[in-house]
């Protein structure tokens, strides 16, 4: 029986932790003004599409709802907002937000005040943290986009680890450095990295014939100082040919702050 087989028909549900909750960090101080949240929108840029007039093509720009937004507002109260330009696979800069929890709404620029947000969600209480978007699955479109709250301060994602995000519906496989892992659905898992040489890992899942399918086979490298994410999601398109996509990004990280003697 394939590996991938194997490790979905034990469903190993304990590998998978909460999104928020990967370690416990010390904690900080909540007067701490130097947080900051991220915005990464993951997701399939929309067929490119043309239309001819007098003998010229033109480019037309996406249909409505098939992006996100292409610049919006971070508002956490009447005299703090920021400016975000989204782009689908790329992360936003950071944007400081101010100590202990909290609502955290984002409008496209331009909406007044007193309009509906385009995301509404409630920021964690202490440390840096990445929300990561994605279009509703069911309505398929950016005007109702889903989101998570995932903690990226230094002691949650810490240099020389990788983590793994499922945002599918459904349970993958992740064969990863020697280890078969049952990753459910909303759920995730960290993993140290050895430097400067190759890690390879493979994301597969249950095809609709009962079989096993891969979808994606790569390999992490991480220099000092550096961290790797994985995010699993449902392909956008309509009939893609691979149902479920793999996001892979590697970035630098400062080490935390010397723990007081």
């Amino acid at each position: 029986m394939p590996i991938l087989a194997r490790l979905l028909m034990a469903a190993w549900s304990l590998l998978a932790l909460p999104l928020y909750a990967q370690t416990e960090p010390e904690k900080e101080s909540k007067t701490d003004k130097g947080r900051h949240v991220r915005f990464l929108p993951v997701g399939d840029i929309p067929p490119f599409r043309q239309e001819i007039r007098d003998g010229i093509a033109y480019e037309l720009p996406p249909s409505p709802g098939s992006v996100p937004p292409a610049k919006v507002i971070l508002g956490v109260n009447d005299d703090s907002r920021q400016e975000a330009d989204l782009q689908l696979g790329q992360i936003t800069e950071p944007l400081k937000v101010p100590a202990g929890a909290g609502p955290l709404t984002v409008r496209r620029k331009g909406e007044k005040e007193d309009s509906v947000p385009w995301l509404k969600l409630d920021r964690p209480e202490e440390g840096d943290f990445l929300v990561v978007l994605w279009r509703d699955p069911v309505e398929r479109t950016w005007n109702a986009t889903r989101s998570v709250v995932i903690a990226e301060d230094p002691e949650s994602a810490p240099a020389g680890t990788a983590r793994f995000i499922n945002l599918s519906p459904v349970t993958v496989g992740v064969v990863f450095g020697g280890e078969n892992l049952a990753l459910l659905a909303g759920k995730s898992f960290r993993r140290k990295l050895p430097l400067g040489v190759d890690t390879p890992f493979q994301v597969g899942a249950a095809d609709p014939k009962g079989g096993i399918k891969r979808y994606y086979s790569g390999s992490f490298f991480q220099n000092p100082n550096e961290r790797s994410l994985a995010i699993i999601y449902k392909a956008d398109g309509v009939d893609p040919r691979l149902p479920l996509k793999t996001f892979v990004m590697r970035e630098s990280v400062s080490p935390p702050p010397p723990k007081p003697r």
